[in-house]
């Protein structure tokens, strides 16, 4: 079973898990990279089997879908904010349960995150084909560098002037790379946050996955409707489609955007920067406060500006992205 990070409220809890055959390798050794890397792709799901879900005392039976997915809600008693435990317990197999948890968002808080993954937080290259797949296959995951400053920024962010505020990483990254990606957050000391990803493969709907800008404007949408206490602050980069998805949401709803920031990612073909700059313009328009910048250093001193940090955390930020971060080189 491989539990997902679930999120909700003081009232609900959305839980989502996947019931995987377990690999039990009893080589001491690391893999190699490439291995390591092709081993999250190469899961295999159980459908069909019975799981039990308990959360705050509170029990819900569901059944594994035919990827062997479990999404699930779950209504709960009045719970605190902050993390609890999840209870994942398969039918038929006594004395088998797997933990996760859940972040059950703070009514008090004023502010939200959405973030990217790739490019945004932690370096890929995907507008290089050779480097993202460089990147992806032969960088070993403890080798994989951040965007410089990025924690700094949204550890700003979220203990910020604005009062307690909470990040969600929405990514059509694959959920096999869910584990990958949450132990990135922790060894990077970014503000820990559910993961909203997608399955790839063929399905009804589509050949691959959800198309990157429908994903992404849906989920953000339902994160909108879910909390409407918050208002957000979008952060993404210029290298695939967080532009547009941040700017459909930004038209829908002005009034629950705060600021969006795209970091600059270079290479950018002529026809996607005009694109880029042409919907900045536009939401320029529709009073949302969307920038182009540069780097994290940049996107702190607007939000200083803004009042969502102080002093102290932008010269923080500064002083990260001085140092900077290098992408990784691929090891031997």
């Amino acid at each position: 079973m491989s539990p997902y990070i679930s999120y909700g409220t003081t009232r609900s809890a959305h839980v989502r898990a996947r019931v995987l055959l377990s690999r039990r390798d009893a080589k001491r050794n690391r893999p190699a990279p490439l291995l390591a890397a092709l081993a999250h792709f190469f899961s295999i799901d159980i459908p069909g089997e019975q799981v039990s879900i308990e959360v705050a005392g509170q029990v819900l039976h569901a059944t594994a879908g035919p990827e062997g997915y479990i999404e699930a809600t779950l209504e709960l008693p009045e719970v605190s904010p902050g993390w609890h435990g999840v209870t994942f317990s398969i039918a038929g197999e006594p004395g088998y349960s797997t933990r996760g948890r859940l972040l059950v968002v703070d009514p008090a808080a004023r502010l939200g995150i959405v973030s990217d993954i790739d490019d945004t937080i932690i370096h890929t290259g995907l507008t290089r084909l050779v480097a993202a797949v460089r990147t992806t296959l032969f960088i070993p995951e403890h080798a994989r560098a951040e965007i410089a400053g990025a924690s700094e920024f949204y550890r700003a962010l979220t203990a910020g002037m604005a009062g307690p505020a909470q990040v969600f990483y929405v990514s059509t990254g694959a959920w096999n790379l869910h584990p990958v990606i949450e132990r990135f957050l922790v060894r990077h000391a970014f503000p820990e946050g559910p993961l909203l990803m997608t399955d790839w493969g063929p399905s009804s709907a589509w050949l691959f996955r959800e198309a990157s800008v429908a994903f992404k404007t849906r989920v953000i949408t339902e994160l909108f409707k879910e909390h409407p206490h918050l208002t957000w602050v979008l952060i993404g980069d210029s290298g695939q489609d967080d532009p547009a998805a941040y700017a459909a949401v930004g038209r829908a709803h002005p009034e629950r955007v705060h600021a969006v920031y795209i970091r600059d990612v270079q290479p950018m073909s002529p026809i996607r920067s005009d694109r880029v700059r042409q919907l900045v313009a536009e939401l320029l328009d529709a009073r949302v406060r969307m920038l182009l910048v540069p780097d994290s250093a940049a996107a702190a001193d607007d939000a200083h500006a803004l009042g969502l940090i102080d002093d102290e955390c932008r010269d923080r930020v500064r002083q990260a992205v001085e140092t900077g971060s290098r992408p990784p080189a691929p090891s031997d």
